[in-house]
């Protein structure tokens, strides 16, 4: 690992000024999305904004992609992480393929994406996971969104319950195992109380 120094971009620069426990929070998802891979060798990920989650994904793995559509954050992450095994890329990844991984992470995404292009997103997901490889989805709770700030109920245009997401992920992978998650703790308890939910996909 490169001894510069790291600097946030726009995005986690505010996040830490105004809301600092949900990096915490976020480096918890990534770690245990990380528990969950058996020695990748490629991992992709679907959202990567500024890369905090890249040097969390890449413990075992040996290549890392991250593609996302915010160029300035997809800039921050270049230039913080600039060995070889990271490449990041400005792209709208909707249905596009950037080969075949191990596995695929998108964590606070589809809550992004409207319902009717969902869809799209999924089959994305699937089309660049291995036949042996794993996707993990991470978005918050539906049942959570009237404690959510004004700034994330604006953002947030395709809430899931935890059954939804995982009857649809299921129509692309034949396993799916599905978590809880409230702050840093990742549990399987009664899914209405969770705030954050993370689903496992696998064939």
């Amino acid at each position: 690992m490169s001894s510069t120094l790291l600097k946030f971009g726009d995005h986690w620069s505010f996040n830490i000024r105004n809301d600092p426990k949900r990096l915490a929070f976020v480096l918890a998802r990534y770690h245990f999305a990380t528990k969950m891979m058996q020695n990748p060798t490629s991992v992709l990920e679907l959202g990567c904004s500024e890369g905090v989650g890249a040097p969390i994904l890449t413990r075992q793995a040996k290549k890392y992609t991250g593609i996302d559509l915010d160029m300035s954050a997809i800039k921050s992450a270049q230039t913080n992480f600039p060995e070889d095994k990271f490449q990041f890329t400005h792209d709208d990844f909707m249905g596009n393929l950037y080969g075949k991984f191990d596995a695929v992470v998108s964590l606070d995404v589809v809550e992004h994406i409207l319902p009717e292009f969902e869809h799209i997103y999924f089959e994305t997901v699937r089309k660049n996971v291995s036949d042996e490889g794993i996707c993990i989805i991470g978005t918050p709770n539906i049942t959570a969104a009237p404690f959510a700030s004004e700034a994330s109920q604006l953002g947030h245009v395709n809430l899931f319950t935890q059954k939804r997401l995982t009857t649809t992920l299921g129509k692309y992978f034949k396993f799916v195992f599905p978590f809880g998650m409230n702050d840093e703790v990742v549990h399987t308890g009664f899914s209405g109380m969770s705030h954050y939910l993370i689903c496992i996909g696998f064939n």
